[in-house]
């Protein structure tokens, strides 16, 4: 493996232009509370995300998610909706969904860097576009544990 020549770009993880796109967002929102997402923005996540971002988009356009907040450890799990009417998957928009996309394009064969129900779930609460929940810490255990029975 060579070195990069003195005063080389670095190459730019995947996932820190991801979280880059997304910070720019927020901030962007904070400052423009009732502004349209930006084009440059919506362009960035579309290259980054590919074909997820338009399935993501469909998901937060049907509502649905829900923000599960830890009452003291602040945790957040959502349940973002399946396809199916009934199908929800718990999701930690950085590292998790339940999902078989999840397990066999991010996880398996590293395809894409998260699947719909991921980038939905990042994509609603930037938007301001989930319910939130307030719940006791041990309820978010439960769901985990039952999601994995």
């Amino acid at each position: 493996m060579s070195a990069l020549p003195e005063g080389a770009a670095k190459p730019l993880n995947i996932a820190r232009a991801a979280d880059a796109c997304f910070a720019d967002l927020q901030a962007y929102l904070e400052d423009n509370p009732h502004a349209e997402v930006p084009d440059d923005i919506l362009a960035s996540l579309h290259m980054l995300y590919g074909k997820n971002f338009a399935k993501a988009l469909e998901v937060v356009d049907g509502g649905g998610i829900v923000c599960f907040v830890g009452e003291q450890t602040g945790r957040r799990v959502y349940k973002v909706p399946g396809r199916r009417a009934g199908d929800t998957y718990i999701v930690f928009p950085a590292h998790y969904c339940a999902c078989q996309s999840f397990l066999f394009d991010v996880v398996g064969r590293g395809e894409a860097v998260a699947c719909k129900h991921q980038l939905a779930a990042r994509l609603a609460s930037v938007l301001g576009r989930t319910a939130v929940s307030r719940v006791p810490d041990y309820s978010i255990a439960h769901m985990l544990l039952e999601h994995c029975a």
